[in-house]
Order: C-alpha cells, then sequence, then structure tokens
C-alpha cells in the first residue's frame, strides 16, 4: 500500500514536471524572433561611396541583430525609381529608400530650403545643420511621420560646382548669357535666370557630346563626376565655388518599424547614423582622391575668395525668400543663424589662441 502511495506521488510530480517544460518550451518559441529580411532601393551605382556605405550598414545591421534583421539592398535602380519606390516605401511595399533631397521634397517640401544655393558658408556649416538640431528635427520628425516615413540618416551628396568649356567663371558676370547645363529643377531654373545664365534642362548621358558640338558651354556637377564622366576633357574650366551642397536620405517604412522590436530598431537607428560617418569619410577621400588627379591633368580649378563668393550669393539670396512664395523663410534664417554662429564661435576661438 505504501509502495502505491509514492508511486502516485511520482507519477504526479512527473507529470507538473512534463507540464511545466511544455509551457517553458511554448513561451520560449514565443519569445523567439524569427529572422526578417528587408529591402533596401538604392538608385546609385554598386561602386560609388554611398552603395559602400550602404553595403556596410546592411552587414553591420544582420552582424548586430545576431541575424535576426537581414537586409537586401538593391542598386542600380533595380526596384524603380526613387519616387516610385518612396510611394511603395509609404505603405511597407518597400522598406528602406535612398533618395536625394530633391526627390524628399516631393513628400516634405520643407528640404527645399537645405539646398539652396551658396546658404551654406563651408562644408562644417552644412553638416552641422543636418547633423544638429534643425537636420535631426525634420529627418524624424513629424512631417516624415505624417508621410508614412522614418529618416534614418543623411549621406554627404557632395557639393555642385560648376565647370565651362570657354573660360574661367570668377564673377556672375562671367555667367551672362552662357548655356549652361542643369537638372530638371524649378529651384535651379530660379538660379540660372538669377546669374543671367541660359539653362539648359538635358539627360545626364547627353551631357559630354553637348559638351563636344557647342550645345552647351558649361554645367554642374560635383568634382567627383567632373572627373569620373571626363568633363574635364571638353570643358577644363572647374570653379569650386560648392554653389549648393546636397544630402542623400536614407528613408525607412513607418508600417515595417511597427512590426520590429525596439531592441532591433535601436541597433538600426544607430547603425544609420554610424554609417553616415564611414560615407562622410568615403566621399571625402573620393573628392581628395578627385582634386588630385586634375592636377595631374592640369585642369584649372578656380577658388573663390571670401569678397568673390559673396558677390555670387549677393545675387542668389533673393531666391532663397521668394521660392514657393517664402514658405520656408523661417527655417531658411535658422540655418543662415547657425552659419553665423559658428563664425563667431571660431573668431572667439582665434582670439583666444593669440592671447
Amino acid at each position: 500500500m505504501q509502495r502505491s502511495k509514492w508511486l502516485g506521488f511520482g507519477m504526479i510530480c512527473g507529470g507538473l514536471l512534463l507540464g511545466f517544460m511544455a509551457v517553458q518550451a511554448i513561451f520560449h518559441i514565443w519569445d523567439r524572433e524569427e529572422p526578417v529580411t528587408l529591402t533596401l532601393a538604392n538608385n546609385l551605382k554598386s561602386d560609388v561611396c554611398t552603395s559602400v556605405a550602404l553595403d556596410w550598414f546592411a552587414e553591420e545591421v544582420k552582424e548586430r541583430t545576431d541575424g535576426r534583421v537581414q537586409i537586401e539592398v538593391y542598386h542600380d535602380g533595380e526596384l524603380g525609381d526613387s519616387v516610385t519606390c518612396l510611394e511603395q516605401l509609404q505603405y511597407g511595399g518597400i522598406d528602406m529608400v535612398k533618395a536625394d533631397l530633391s526627390v524628399m521634397a516631393n513628400f516634405v517640401p520643407e528640404y527645399h530650403a537645405f539646398v539652396m544655393p551658396y546658404l551654406y558658408s563651408n562644408q562644417e556649416h552644412f553638416w552641422a545643420v543636418q547633423g544638429g538640431k534643425i537636420g535631426m528635427e525634420l529627418l524624424r520628425g513629424d512631417k516624415m511621420k505624417g508621410q508614412q516615413m522614418y529618416g534614418l540618416t543623411y549621406y554627404d551628396a557632395g557639393a555642385r560646382c560648376f565647370y565651362s568649356s570657354k573660360k574661367p567663371i570668377q564673377s556672375p558676370e562671367d555667367l551672362k548669357g552662357m548655356r549652361v547645363r542643369i537638372q530638371q529643377s524649378r529651384l535651379m531654373m530660379s538660379v540660372m535666370e538669377a546669374l543671367g545664365a541660359e539653362p539648359v534642362v538635358m539627360e545626364y548621358e547627353d551631357i559630354y557630346p553637348a559638351l563636344q558640338d557647342g550645345s552647351i558651354a558649361a554645367g554642374e556637377n560635383s568634382i567627383v563626376n567632373y572627373l569620373k564622366e571626363s568633363f574635364y576633357q571638353e570643358a577644363p574650366y572647374f570653379l569650386n565655388d560648392c554653389h549648393t551642397r546636397s544630402a542623400d536620405i536614407l528613408v525607412m517604412s513607418e508600417k515595417t518599424r511597427s512590426e520590429l522590436s525596439e531592441k532591433d530598431l535601436e541597433i538600426i537607428d544607430q547603425t544609420a547614423l554610424e554609417s553616415w560617418e564611414y560615407q562622410k569619410q568615403l566621399w571625402a577621400e573620393a573628392e581628395a582622391d578627385a582634386r588630385r588627379q586634375l592636377e595631374d591633368k592640369q585642369v584649372a580649378v578656380t577658388e573663390l575668395s571670401a569678397e568673390e563668393l559673396a558677390q555670387f550669393q549677393k545675387v542668389c539670396e533673393p531666391v532663397w525668400y521668394t521660392y514657393d512664395d517664402g514658405a520656408y523663410n523661417d527655417l531658411l534664417d535658422r540655418i543662415v543663424a547657425v552659419g553665423k554662429d559658428m563664425e563667431l564661435q571660431e573668431r572667439l576661438r582665434q582670439a583666444g589662441q593669440g592671447e
């Protein structure tokens, strides 16, 4: 009788143990996060600086999430143009998109303010705006969220500069009447008109032959692309005026974010910002290398003095405050104020060193 009692007690305990293990297994399954694969659309070629940074970002996210989040990067516009991809991103059809500021302005018009001509004093001013309160408020703020978008990071898209086949450009007067190739852009059309040039909208692949046959006398692009596309062969005068400084933006779908854990979102956000620093380094190296190669080819690179640069800014400043009927004036004033504060801090620093 005693033995039977202990046997029954043992069976009960065994059953409880098995039950406990079963419940634990169920909770383990619930707790385990299945790997998710996200798509990232990029309209740039796979070998450029930004694309390299995007690949690094994808690899790092996979490693830091222990494989829970895998990002497939599609370069060369494989998934479509930026506008189409962003429209798909709004409802989660694509998870991430690398876009430029001019395209983003179709969804969040305030981005127009970031690319106004001669707005930034220098590269440091540009990045202080993008990476500071102004840029981050817009990147991850309510206006983006209203479009079902979340800005992960900015990337350096380079400074656009003029180049000419006819003569060096050192003042707005030198551009008067000159046929200058531009992208399809209301803003650049306004800039060319302010400078007295004749804007010519033309596809990128048509620039070189147009320089050859004289259909255009000038264009504008980054120093990296000026070298890469061999524009210097037909237009050997390069003006390093950096009239517009532009950023690319890595955007993520709010719908996609709602399906990921807070832990993985934190990893994605932080890794994106680190990829920005990596990309800036790559772009700076590419610009320096382009500059060295152009010097070896004896291309005439013109630098503007502060006074000469101020002439261009004076001519173009009215464009800032009249574009879209002055819709971005407050934002522009904030951007200008950042530059002035930086100049003041630099003067104070130099004065302190002189004591």
